[in-house]
């Protein structure tokens, strides 16, 4: 069921937008990591062989860039570039704590085929946001 937002608004994001999203998101995300660890070859040899160190840098930060964007902005490097942006479900702009809840919700295993039942992304629906396109 649509939120009175939504259906006055009705102008959410399609599954291909969604996608893009993502991609440029999780390569942003990549390039930053790499970044961070060239200065630090230590840093770079451990993030490389050691798994939970790898999963403790690029968790902290998908957190931190999906936290901060999306809380004080409203979008991230990938809805700025197909236009999006993400609010709560009754149309207001996000915080940083309801951007964070959307966010550890992502992580859900699985949770990507959300996007192909119909119906909102789960890390939307459990957060009570929605992505919608710009006007």
């Amino acid at each position: 069921m649509l939120t009175e937002f939504e259906q006055s608004q009705n102008q959410l994001a399609g599954t291909g937008q969604r996608f893009v999203n993502y991609l440029v998101d999780i390569i942003v995300i990549y390039v930053v990591v790499v970044i961070i660890a060239i200065p630090f070859g230590g840093l770079t040899q451990l993030v490389v062989t050691n798994p939970a160190m790898y999963y403790l840098v690029f968790f902290g930060l998908f957190f931190l860039y999906y936290g901060f964007l999306e809380g004080t902005k409203g979008k991230t490097v990938g809805k700025m570039i197909t236009k999006t942006t993400v609010v709560t479900n009754s149309g207001e702009p996000m915080s940083v704590s309801k951007a964070l809840l959307r966010t550890l919700c992502r992580i859900v295993p699985f949770e990507f085929i959300s996007a192909f039942l119909g119906g909102p992304m789960w890390h939307d629906k459990w957060a009570d946001t929605m992505l919608v396109k710009d006007n």
